[in-house]
């Protein structure tokens, strides 16, 4: 195997470097880079070979750090967040001024959650709160759910990859954007609309014209 096998310190260590590398979530593989990191998100997208401006997902260590990436927390939003976080509901709020355009896509939005699994929270937890949650694989090809479904993508570029054991695949996160009362579906995933819900104090409404990976 040409790509490092990383312990959780390693992969730690590495993207303090400003490295990019691969690891497990309750889905798919993800790529990971320090949020406030400029060059490693740069580096993201050249790896991906994808579109400038399409925003680039991040997942915390703890719920309590989404006040450092997002803005006009809602009671709703904070009674979500309460019952879905930690798993794979990623949700699309109001980005902080100083969230860098790379992960806004400049949309003025940032799309974050708290995963499951609990090696991808200590490593965020580990890296400053938050790290970036893209899939790990190249713009148009399937995100990959083992390491040598990784490697086949990324045979050269990532400092490692964290673990080396298969995710679940099948589905993706359920992706959501509050809007007042409103709740909108912007991609459909593991988290089904009649969960959502059983969560949400307002409508929801499903939604598949936004997408983000």
């Amino acid at each position: 195997m040409s790509i490092p096998i990383l312990t959780i310190t390693s992969a730690t260590a590495a993207l303090r470097r400003g490295e990019v590398i691969a690891y497990p979530t309750e889905t798919f593989y993800g790529l990971g880079a320090i949020v406030n990191d400029r060059h490693a998100l740069e580096r993201i997208v050249a790896l991906k070979q994808r579109d400038e401006g399409k925003p680039v997902s991040v997942i915390l260590g703890r719920a309590e750090t989404v006040t450092s990436l997002a803005t006009s927390l809602t009671p709703s939003v904070v009674r979500l967040i309460s019952l879905a976080w930690p798993g794979p509901l990623t949700v699309v709020l109001q980005a902080r001024d100083d969230v860098d355009e790379i992960i806004t896509g400049g949309t003025g939005t940032v799309a974050v959650r708290v995963p499951s699994h609990a090696h991808a929270r200590i490593l965020a937890d580990a890296s400053g709160g938050a790290i970036t949650a893209t899939s790990a694989n190249i713009q148009g090809e399937p995100p990959p759910s083992s390491l040598e479904e990784v490697c086949a993508q990324f045979p050269s570029g990532l400092a490692g990859i964290v673990g080396g054991e298969s995710t679940p695949g099948g589905f993706a996160t359920t992706l959501v954007r509050p809007v007042g009362r409103q709740l909108y579906i912007l991609r459909s995933g593991v988290i089904t609309e009649s969960t959502l819900r059983s969560w949400w104090t307002g409508d929801v409404i499903p939604d598949t014209s936004a997408s983000r990976a």
